[in-house]
Formats: C-alpha cells, structure tokens, sequence
C-alpha cells in the first residue's frame, strides 16, 4: 500500500467533543460542531463547543506551524498574552487550561504536530459596520491594548512584525511562485514595497521605542469583534498577535474594515476614540498608508506560501445561533 502526503485533515467532531471531555475540567457533556470555513490550508479549525446544550466554549486547532514559521513558544505567547489581558479586565477571548495546568495541547495529525487551545465563548453580536459609536468604542479599546503591553512580560518567543517579516519574505515567496510571463506586475510590486519600506525608515528610523511599538492584535476586523446590549465591545481571534508597530495594526484595521472606502464619519469616528487614549504623533499617522501597502504584500506572500485551497466551496454551516 502507497503512502501520500497529506495536506490537510479535519478532526471529527465527536472525536473533538471526547478530547474536551477528557482534557478540560469541564462540568457536563460536551458536543462539538466545526465552524464554517473556506478550505484554506493556512486557516485555523474552529469548533463550537455546547455543554450540555447550553455553556460553550470554542477549541481552536491551529494550522500545522510551517506556515507561519511557528514554535510552540509562539502558541503560548498568544495564550499568555491573552491572560494577561483578561486578568487587566480587558474584553477578549480567554484561554482555559486543560487539567494538567497547560493551555496547549498537541494533536498528531497526518500533515504533522498540529496544537489545540479551549477559549470562552464571547457573547454578543458582530459589531456593526456603520455604527460610529462602535467604531469610536473600537478605536479607544485598541489604544487601550497597546498602552497596557507595555506592562505584559514573558520569557516566550513570538514572531516579530518588523520590516524583514512583512518585506523581505512575502517578496521572496512571491518571487518564487510569480508567473515569469508576468514579471512586469512583480516589477511593480517590488517598486511599492521598496518604496514602503523607504518610508516607513524614513517617518520611524525602523526604531522599536516603546511609545511606538509593543504588542498589537494583529487582526482587528469588525467580524472579529462583538458588541454586547450594553454596547461593550470583545474581541476574538488574535492569532496574529506579536511585537509590532502600533501604527501597523491601525493600518491592518483600515484594511480589514474596508475603513477609507466607507462613510468618512466612520473612520472619523474610530480615530476619535485612539486619540481619547493615545494620540498618533504625526510620524505615526504619516506611516499609517505605507503600512497598508506592507500589509497588502504580507497577505500576497502568505497565500503564496503553498497548500493555498483545499477544495472550491463552504463546508457545512454552524451557524453562531443554532
């Protein structure tokens, strides 16, 4: 019998709910049921978890690391970060320990060591696109984050959002996998990261001061935030968490929402509420456009990264509400 390489598995659910059952203190009968994804093999699998149909829980099993060049240090960085967020009373998404006291656990899937974290689940509805005061709520949350990271310690190690991570791989992979009947469009594209990058040197002197750098989510969306009756606003889904430019994940927001394309009360709105918290100094707010374009060819190099889609469609729908 032939043996192949996998590229990417799926975990049966019910199989799911047992490892819960059997790894978390957890008071009742779990059921498990998989998220709606797009099958890209760099995307993480989410599962709702519902104790005895009313509790739940989310369990995330992380993409195999070689996509992002990870360690198990850089797992438990997000998981300690995380804590130290919850535990300042800050809205997020809080990793639960399993019984032996760690946060992680390890999984031998076929495509290789894949790890596994429980969160709670965050309650509310997804933030709105159009409400401005949530949008000001959200700019202020995010300053917030970024002033307390200056407090966060920790001995692991984390991926680092500096400008060899965002330029020089992406354009390497790019490279790579680019068309050669094609190599105009990379002329270009190399021509905008060169000159991003230039900028970007020249506004911040590439420097990581504190007053400018620290932990940033990584991934802040409007789908990835959930806002309660009270309009209090949690915040999920920081697996692209780690050291960076504060300017950067400002950057990585506007592009996400699709921000300077919307009504200009929004992003009015959410600049209002970082300034409340900390204001931007100009070179900052300068660098914000260069970020985006950086930000643009990060997302070009990572689906480049090989495996891109497993399949051409949704899988089964498991619908926040059911």
């Amino acid at each position: 019998m032939k043996t192949i390489r996998v590229e990417r598995s799926f975990f049966a659910a019910e199989a799911v709910a047992e490892l819960v059952a059997s790894e978390y203190d957890i008071e009742g009968n779990p059921e498990c049921k998989l998220f709606t994804k797009m099958l890209r093999t760099q995307d993480n699998d989410h599962y709702r978890v519902k104790v005895d149909g009313e509790k739940q829980y989310v369990l995330r099993i992380y993409q195999i690391g070689r996509y992002l060049q990870r360690e198990r240090s850089d797992y438990e960085f997000e998981m300690e970060w995380l804590t130290y967020l919850t535990d300042n009373s800050y809205r997020v998404a809080q990793p639960i320990r399993r019984r032996n006291g760690e946060f992680l656990g390890e999984l031998d899937a076929p495509e290789g060591l894949r790890y596994y974290a429980l969160f709670n689940y965050v309650e509310g509805e997804e933030m709105s696109p159009t409400n401005e005061d949530l949008f000001y709520e959200l700019g202020k949350d995010m300053a917030r984050m970024h002033k307390a990271s200056a407090g966060f310690q920790t001995d692991q190690e984390r991926q680092v959002w500096d400008l060899a991570y965002l330029v020089d791989g992406p354009l390497d992979r790019l490279k790579r996998n680019w068309s050669t009947k094609r190599w105009g469009d990379y002329d270009i594209v190399l021509a905008s990261a060169d000159d991003a990058r230039a900028e970007i040197m020249r506004l911040l002197g590439g420097k990581q001061s504190p007053d400018r750098w620290g932990v940033i989510g990584g991934d802040f969306h409007t789908v990835n935030t959930f806002a309660n009756e009270e309009g209090k606003l949690s915040f999920i889904n920081f697996d692209l968490c780690g050291y960076g430019w504060f300017a950067y994940d400002i950057a990585i927001f506007l592009l996400n929402s699709d921000l300077l394309n919307q009504s200009v009360e929004l992003s009015e709105a959410f600049f209002a509420g970082y300034f409340s918290e900390r204001p931007l100094s100009n070179e900052e707010h300068e660098a914000i456009s260069s970020f985006m374009t950086l930000r643009r060819l990060w997302l070009m190099g990572h689906f480049a990264m090989g495996g891109g889609f497993a399949g051409h469609t949704f899988i089964a729908s498991a619908n926040r509400d059911d």
